[in-house]
């Protein structure tokens, strides 16, 4: 391959030299027929022919560079790229994680507080016999409404952290 890759720069490197004697004798041409425009960019064309000299030495040069040297260096950079992006992808999903810790001990206390406002509205009332049978037929529905409510907010919470667990397999 190699070999290939310098007989290619050097058949490029023919075509710049014989188009520079092109441009050279034409320049010339130009120069007797009183033709300035076009001689002078045929000369400015040949100059910048001249210039682009070093990029064959460039091409050389890298035609015959070591490729275990290439390819360790670009396993370098492909292993260097995966580490950043796998930080910069653990530090979002530590972030998306406390955003929804938060959220679930938000609204684990609003729960919270909302239960013991109901027991605390329920439990207020004290008397005789009867009322002790209401508070009781209460306290079931209470407990039937906490009960609901618990199961309710466990679902959400199951659900929530389904969607998170989702969307860290869908970023890995």
């Amino acid at each position: 391959m190699l070999a290939n890759q310098n007989l290619l720069i050097e058949t490029m490197q023919a075509c710049h030299r014989h188009t520079e004697s092109v441009l050279s004798l034409l320049n010339k041409v130009c120069g007797k027929m009183s033709l300035s425009d076009i001689s002078t960019e045929c000369e400015q064309v040949r100059q910048v022919l001249k210039d682009t000299d070093s990029m064959f030495a460039t091409l050389r040069d890298a035609s015959t560079a070591d490729l275990t040297q290439v390819l360790a260096d670009v396993k370098k950079y492909a292993s260097d790229v995966v580490e950043s992006e796998s930080r910069q992808l653990q530090d979002s999903l530590k972030k998306q994680a406390e955003a929804s810790g938060a959220d679930v001990n938000e609204r684990f206390k609003k729960l919270e507080s909302r239960v013991l406002s109901e027991l605390g509205s329920g439990g207020a009332s004290t008397g005789d016999d009867a009322a002790s049978g209401r508070t009781k037929a209460g306290d079931s529905q209470l407990l039937k409404k906490m009960t609901n409510r618990m199961s309710d907010f466990e679902s959400q919470v199951s659900a929530q952290l389904q969607v998170l667990q989702q969307d860290v397999e869908k970023k890995i």
